[in-house]
């Protein structure tokens, strides 16, 4: 649907909910370049013109909100209580929760800090054109060196496949029952670039 100004509406979700596992603390709120981790995915996506930004959290939600605080009348954070149970979980917490009127959502991980402006800009643009261009569930993939990454675009989702969400691979089998796929190519190792280990992160803060 659009709004007022004849653009179609996007929603942003920002999936951070899991345990940090593999790091071994809470991933979203460790500093880099001055700020929490998540804190750049966050500004990422207001930099675009989304309808709305959802943040999906759940282990340390508390701590996280408390230590992010975000002004733009768009955003709001979403809990998911079931975040042990994977990605799928949150992604679909997010999905229920995104306005009805969206045609479009762009989905990113709270763990890529090095995701480019522009990249971003790019899949939004494309989406929505794709938006106007295909009236068929799509999805759109960055691909960085012939891997896909995120932010993901989902457009004109069926209700049905977000209700068949679960698991931590629930992204990946909801994106395979969608026949009208993209693969967006992009300059931007962002994309693929997530901390997820502490030498990962110690690389991170040395670039």
């Amino acid at each position: 649907m659009s709004n007022k100004d004849g653009r179609q509406q996007i929603s942003a979700i920002i999936l951070a909910a899991g345990t940090s596992s593999r790091m071994g603390q809470p991933k979203q709120l460790l500093f880099l370049q001055g700020r929490p981790l998540l804190e750049h995915a966050i500004e990422r996506a207001i930099s675009q013109g989304f309808a709305e930004i959802i943040t999906v959290v759940g282990c340390e939600a508390a701590k996280i909100k408390q230590s992010i605080l975000v002004s733009d009348p768009r955003f709001r954070w979403v809990m998911n209580e079931e975040y042990e149970k994977g990605q799928g979980v949150s992604l679909k917490t997010g999905m229920v929760s995104v306005n009805q009127q969206s045609s479009g959502v762009m989905v990113f991980l709270g763990d890529l800090p090095f995701l480019a402006e522009q990249t971003v800009q790019s899949i939004f643009h494309a989406g929505m054109e794709m938006l106007t261009d295909c009236k068929e569930s799509f999805v759109i993939q960055p691909e960085y060196n012939g891997i896909t990454g995120h932010p993901v675009f989902f457009g004109h989702l069926d209700r049905s496949f977000i209700e068949r969400l679960q698991g931590d691979r629930g992204g990946k089998a909801m994106m395979n029952k969608i026949a009208c796929r993209r693969r967006f190519p992009v300059d931007d190792r962002g994309i693929i670039y997530d901390i997820d280990t502490p030498e990962i992160y110690e690389e991170a803060k040395k670039l």
